[in-house]
């Protein structure tokens, strides 16, 4: 990150925690908003009341009939084909997974040698 941006200043945890708390501070200090902000969301909440209100209740959905005894519950892995379908397709055979190339290994850098300190 740091090549091409730029580093990160780094904080230690005091510091963040006294940053988040004067930015809480300043929020809690602007104070609320005046009632007239809230007029125009306060109308349409009544007129939600409203409509409500004059709707009919709900109906509940009735439970499923009990199962007989030679049902089962539905399952993706069971398929059932009529008695006169005829055989069962084959299956398709699978094919094996393209192979990957491999990456070649990193090169390997020499080492930097320390650089004399010029005197001056």
């Amino acid at each position: 990150m740091g090549r091409y941006f730029g580093r990160e200043p780094r904080y230690t945890r005091e510091e963040i925690e006294r940053q988040a708390q004067q930015e809480v501070e300043a929020r809690i200090n602007l104070g609320r908003p005046p009632a007239e902000d809230f007029a125009p969301i306060e109308a349409r909440l009544a007129r939600m009341d409203r409509e409500l209100a004059a709707r009919a209740a709900a109906e509940t959905v009735p439970p499923p009939p009990p199962m007989r005894k030679t049902e089962r519950p539905l399952s993706v892995a069971t398929v059932r084909l009529p008695a006169d379908a005829g055989p069962p397709p084959a299956a398709a055979p699978r094919q094996a997974a393209p192979k990957t190339a491999r990456r070649a290994p990193a090169k390997t850098r020499a080492p930097r040698q320390p650089v004399p300190a010029s005197e001056g």
